[in-house]
């Protein structure tokens, strides 16, 4: 066996005066350092042999056995390095959550990456210092040019600038402590092509392994992109920007650092802002501003001069003051690094300005919105919550909001100009600019202020605008009520030209596409009603500012919370004519699109791997949810599944105490940040309920329970009932594809992966409801009909499902007429009634069986899905007669598709090809959808099994790369093998592609 020798380092989880081993930052010029790593270049003479040398670097080991190419110094140390060779990166998720990210972006819960080159950057000196005393090593003139044609394309490339790694040396030259734990590596990957793994010492989670994915572009779209970025540019905006950088950021893993007993070690920003003071001027084109922030820091970390600060890079930085002193200061896309005079002293602070300018404004006549509504100045810190002062200076015609109580205003120098002060901490600030009508309210102690823009014709009538101040005031005077005092005195509520709504503190912008008119056609296109969005907004008073989140991972507190307490809104609110409860149904006529309406659809639907949307990543993922994978994840995960999980944990706790909870929650977290867990671990010293099972099912874990139920209605003695049956809850499943050789060609075989692995734990509180006939009521519209009265009364309850069988068993005093479990869809999970839809039940269940081996179960209820009725509910609610017809047409389609499928496992191909013809008869009017793409990958399969793979590649190559028809893993995979076989090189290629990122298998085309 050979040696394998060893350098190891934990980047971070040490004291940071054991870091330093240079010379003292004061004796660093920091305009000469800046020189300095502006002017390196590889030296080649300097190279080094390793020998499997590993090397631990935060969470990764990496092994090199190459050679190894320093960089010139900087400051008397290199920093950057060249690797090429046969290297190796070996990473284990630290917990549950990343390995699912992991497996979602590489098919693996862990990386194991060979790499045949690397750019590598470090903070820590000692570990350069031991890898440059290896032996020398000789570079030919290839392998020289090779060496410098990788550093260049890193040191141009816009992963360097992304990633702010010349601020990072330039602070670790200046001695900041932290910057020794700094570790970048690009790696490129021989499965996976170029990745990035950075160990950043100023992020709470200092560990990030990803990789940036290009446009997915034709040539044409190319060009119009390219025509795009020109046009904005010439505006000012998007300065630098070339078409190679737009793309999106994948992040497979992010974690903190662990220390030796696994404890998790988070960074920090070593400074956080307390206050900002703005002054801000708006030219007369109502396109750009001039600013100066002042920003009050707070040291976090003890002996750092350094600042990392935020700015986007459409913003050009005039210059950087410490009192009248001119600061250094480096840029490198929307990062700014400024360098202070010297560490502040211990319970020190530190202030500087910054003098910047750049186009912030965007629209046209009197209609103007932010581009940017939080990044239009410098902020600092992981988060950055602070007190502000602000004066605007703006053109006469126009009028100007702001959050925050008004100081002091007129006119000067032909310009308006206002100062405001907003003392309560909170994350950012912003202001709108236009002409505006205002109206003005008193909700208790509050003065709102309402704003609607003058040339909106469909918000000026009386009644748009009538509705959305009902909204604001009813629902600020209810949250009041229910979660606490509103924090201030003043609230301005304006519509404004933007597509999304946001509320910062006192200060709420609803988008006026959001504020149409609830008619049909807003509701036909799934636009939320008007009141909901509100109310949302309004909510976040309190759930985003009364209380914040800690990180990206506890946002979904902020959104899920709003959406839950817009729930609260609709279901409480009393509708002041009758006194009764009321839905937004009697509100008004028409169906209400609510905070989480449509949840079910948007969770269930598939990816082309065929996971659905919500096995993604959890509601603790955040931003996250944002990817080349899964770009539709976002809002269905965070904003509905977060309302559902705090909706069912309400009924867990107590509809009517889970209010009272929250109030505790709001007056103890008051002004301050929090995490998940620490939200639960309070919740659980409030009531007093271990809740561990829940955040680990619900909060932190995946999958979509479903839960298939049966029932019948039996006399129980004189005038008594029961409601007896049984539920079943299942799993949901995706499947891995495997190209594998079937006879003297291939086939493809599909292996099921449970999302829930453990149904043991899961728990469920389910809404149920009995309606009945009660004779003593005389309210019946049916009474005196002739025919049995229909239901005038209702009993409403919950259960508890808990394990994969649960008998339903429920006492009723008079005969049931309905039964429901989660008639309202509130509960996360899906609900499958087999005794009103018989047919499509069967149908389910004998796919499910399918898809777990059990064929001959699958077969059996499949035949009887077939003879099964559509209907089978109370005769008074049957749907349409076409209705059904298309309901019967469609799932005996299906049950044939299962069962060409089955056959096709079974190697009875004539017998798949009979039930697929049945099928094709059954679906010849379906035009698209999952069945209408599931015959075409069935059709294939038998093609590919016939041998007929010249068929199979036309089809599948028109419908997958050319119309986008399909978007199935299978299919891509039976692509790939019909690709190969006819001999199509570059169709093979991304039918590779595709596969590749499911994880899925297509080793049997080597052999």
């Amino acid at each position: 066996m050979r040696r394998i020798a060893t350098l190891s380092f934990l980047l971070a989880v040490v004291a940071p005066s054991a870091l330093l081993a240079q010379a003292p930052s004061a004796a660093l010029d920091p305009k000469a350092l800046l020189a300095e790593i502006d002017a390196v270049v590889l030296q080649p003479g300097k190279a080094v042999v390793l020998n499997r040398v590993k090397l631990v670097a935060g969470l990764s080991t990496l092994t090199l056995e190459g050679k190894l190419i320093p960089v010139a110094p900087v400051g008397g140390q290199v920093r950057e390095l060249v690797f090429f060779g046969k290297g190796r990166i070996e990473l284990s998720a630290p917990d549950e959550i990343e390995a699912g990210q992991l497996e979602l972006f590489t098919g693996s819960p862990a990386i194991d990456e060979r790499f045949d080159q690397a750019v590598l950057v470090f903070g820590l000196d000692r570990a350069v210092e031991a890898l440059l005393k290896h032996p020398a090593a000789s570079l030919d003139e290839a392998e020289t040019k090779r060496a410098k044609e990788t550093y260049e394309s890193w040191k141009k490339g816009p992963e360097r600038e992304l990633l702010d790694v010349r601020g990072g040396i330039w602070s670790d030259a200046l001695g900041d402590a932290p910057y020794q734990s700094l570790f970048v590596g690009r790696f490129h990957g021989l499965e996976r092509g170029e990745f990035l793994y950075l160990v950043d010492p100023q992020s709470a989670e200092q560990v990030t392994l990803g990789q940036f994915v290009p446009i997915d572009a034709t040539e044409k779209e190319k060009r119009k992109l390219t025509r795009q970025l020109a046009r904005e540019q010439r505006r000012g905006r998007l300065i630098g920007v070339e078409l190679e950088d737009l793309g999106q950021w994948d992040t497979w893993l992010s974690s903190s650092l662990r220390t030796k007993d696994g404890q998790t070690a988070p960074g920090s920003a070593a400074f956080e802002p307390m206050r900002y003071t703005l002054d801000v001027t708006v030219d007369a084109a109502i396109k750009k501003i001039n600013g100066v922030a002042k920003i009050e820091l707070r040291p976090v970390l003890a002996g750092v001069r350094t600042v990392e600060i935020r700015l986007p890079r459409d913003f050009e930085v005039r210059s950087v003051r410490s009192g009248e002193a001119k600061l250094p200061f480096q840029r490198s896309g929307g990062w700014l690094t400024v360098v202070l005079p010297a560490p502040p002293a211990a319970g020190e602070t530190a202030t500087i300005a910054v003098e910047y300018d750049g186009i912030a404004i965007g629209g046209d006549a009197s209609r103007y919105a932010l581009l940017d509504t939080l990044n239009w100045y410098p902020h600092v810190g992981e988060i950055d919550r602070a007190t502000y002062e602000a004066t605007f200076h703006w053109p006469q015609r126009f009028g100007l909001l702001a959050p925050g109580h008004r100081m002091e205003g007129g006119e000067k120098g032909g310009l308006k100009w206002e100062s405001r002060r907003l003392d309560i901490p909170t994350f950012g600030y912003t202001f709108e600019l236009g002409k505006f009508t205002l109206e003005q309210r008193k909700v208790g102690h509050v003065a709102v202020t309402f704003a609607f823009g003058t040339t909106d014709t469909r918000l000026l009538n009386w009644k748009g605008r009538g509705e959305i101040a009902d909204t604001v005031a009813e629902s600020l005077e209810f949250f009041e009520t229910t979660f606490g005092p509103y924090p201030l005195d003043e609230l301005t509520v304006l519509t404004i030209p933007r597509t999304f709504s946001q509320s910062m503190l006192g200060f709420i912008t609803l988008s006026d596409l959001m504020m149409l008119d609830t008619s049909f056609w807003t509701l036909y296109l799934g636009f939320e009603d008007r009141r909901s969005v509100a109310a949302h907004e309004v909510a976040h008073q309190w759930w985003g500012h009364r209380v914040g989140w800690a990180s990206g991972r506890d946002v979904w507190l902020s959104e899920a919370m709003a959406n839950y307490a817009a729930l609260l809104y609709q279901d409480k609110m009393i509708e002041p004519a009758t006194g009764k409860k009321a839905t937004w149904r009697s509100r008004r006529e028409g169906v209400l699109v609510g905070p989480t309406a449509g949840w079910q659809e948007a969770l269930a639907n598939s990816l082309p791997d065929g996971r659905a949307i919500d096995s993604v990543g959890p509601v603790v993922l955040g931003d996250r949810l944002f990817s080349s994978r899964t770009n539709g994840a976002y809002e269905p995960i965070v904003y509905r599944k977060g309302a559902l999980i705090l909706d069912m944990l309400a009924r867990s706790l107590g509809t009517e105490q889970f209010p009272k909870v929250l109030r505790e929650v709001v007056r103890v977290v008051d002004g301050r940040t929090i995490t998940t867990r620490e939200f639960f671990d309070l919740l659980e010293k409030i009531t007093d309920t271990d809740l561990a099972g829940f955040v680990s099912r619900f909060v932190e874990g995946t999958g979509l329970p479903e839960v298939y139920y049966t029932y019948s209605y039996q006399p129980d003695g004189p005038g008594k009932w029961r409601v007896k049956g049984e539920a079943r809850i299942g799993t949901p499943y995706r499947f891995r594809y495997h190209a594998v050789s079937a006879g003297k060609g291939f086939d493809v075989t599909r292996e099921r992966l449970d999302t829930i692995h453990d149904l043991s734990e899961l728990a469920l509180t389910v809404p149920v409801q009995v309606s009945y006939y009660d004779p003593a009521r005389n309210d019946s519209l049916w009474k005196g009909s002739g025919k049995a009265p229909e239901p005038n009364a209702e009993l409403n309850g919950q259960m508890v499902l808990r394990g994969e069988r649960v008998p339903i068993d429920i006492p009723v005093e008079f005969e049931p007429r309905r039964f429901w479990l989660d008639r309202d869809r509130r509960v996360y999970g899906r609900f499958f009634d087999e005794s009103r839809w018989p047919k499509r039940t069967l149908c389910y269940r004998g796919e499910d069986l399918s898809a777990s081996g059990e064929t001959d179960e699958a077969v059996k209820l499949l035949n009887q899905a077939l003879a099964a009725e559509a209907w089978s509910g109370d005769p008074r609610d049957k749907p349409s007669g076409n209705a059904l017809a298309n309901e019967a047409r469609l799932f005996n389609g299906r049950v044939q598709l299962a069962l060409a499928r089955i056959a096709l496992d079974q190697g009875k191909d004539d017998e798949a090809a009979a039930a697929l013809e049945r099928a094709k008869k059954g679906l010849r009017l379906i035009l698209g959808g999952w069945t209408a793409e599931e015959l075409r990958v069935v059709e294939s399969r038998l093609d590919v099994r016939r041998g007929d793979y010249d068929r199979a590649f036309q089809r599948l190559n028109k419908a997958l790369l050319k119309r986008a028809d399909i978007d199935s893993t299978e299919g891509f995979v039976l692509l790939a093998i019909a690709a190969q076989k006819t001999g199509h090189a570059e169709e093979l290629e991304k039918a590779k592609d595709e596969v590749k990122e499911s994880g899925s298998d297509l080793s049997a085309l080597a052999n």
